[in-house]
């Protein structure tokens, strides 16, 4: 049976915006028109985020603010991504609807390269994810992320509760830049890479359209275009005032 649920494309916005609207999407899942939604977005200024559980002194906050790079931390667990040349995607449900599993989101990227003319490595799994070991997200590729010719293009985390689910993330047009070594403090090996460096021409209208399609087939869901309740706008005003997902500082 094919449901209907909520599709959003923002523009790009600062850090701290992004994971507050990430965030109420994900509070206010009970409350919302559709019991799914899907936002794309990017960022402006560019920014780093990292995992709900990662540190501040797993960074180096200071060569941060000398590069003036704002350093967010996402609801969503995971490690440390560098935002600028993305697409960025939050998926939110309630629970009761059906939480896409780690082999559905493959199958969405999976189908996506296909999509635009790429074809995805046969399935290889990162030996150790923890945070620990490696605080650079593109370091390391999950069950869920596929990667081209052994390299990252797409990284994402999650979050759920009893009634909720959310999962974002961000598919690379440029590869991670070589500076996050140095900001990550055991940022592993980078094995990013972006859309671009395979299909020079893809533009993120391309990319995100074919995005949609591929959520759409995967999880059965016909997307109806729509903006944010006045329940998630001042769920995300207030955490924004009162940085309840705050930037990171000295």
């Amino acid at each position: 049976m094919v449901m209907k649920a909520r599709l959003i494309i923002d523009p790009p916005r600062p850090a701290l915006t992004n994971m507050a609207l990430d965030s109420a999407l994900f509070q206010s899942v009970q409350s919302a028109p559709f019991p799914a939604t899907l936002r794309l977005y990017g960022w402006a200024p560019r920014a780093v985020s990292v995992g709900r559980r990662q540190k501040p002194d797993e960074l180096d906050l200071a060569l941060c603010e000398r590069m003036g790079i704002e350093v967010v931390k996402r609801p969503g667990g995971g490690a440390a991504v560098y935002h600028d040349k993305e697409l960025t995607y939050a998926f939110a449900c309630r629970t009761a609807w059906g939480m896409p599993t780690p082999d559905q989101w493959r199958i969405v990227f999976v189908r996506l390269l296909e999509k635009i003319g790429l074809a995805a490595d046969p399935p290889v799994v990162c030996g150790d994810r923890r945070e620990s070991v490696h605080g650079a997200c593109f370091s390391c590729a999950g069950e869920d992320e596929p990667t081209i010719n052994g390299k990252k293009f797409v990284g994402g985390a999650r979050r759920k509760s009893r009634t909720a689910f959310l999962q974002h993330g961000s598919i690379l047009m440029e590869g991670q830049p070589e500076f996050l070594n140095r900001i990550v403090k055991k940022p592993g090996t980078d094995r990013s890479a972006g859309l671009l460096s395979f299909l020079p021409g893809l533009g993120l209208e391309k990319l995100s359209s074919e995005l949609v399609g591929a959520v759409s087939e995967t999880l059965q869901i016909k997307f109806v275009g729509g903006g944010y309740t006045a329940m998630e706008t001042e769920a995300a005003r207030k955490i924004v005032a009162s940085s309840g997902l705050p930037l990171y500082s000295e």
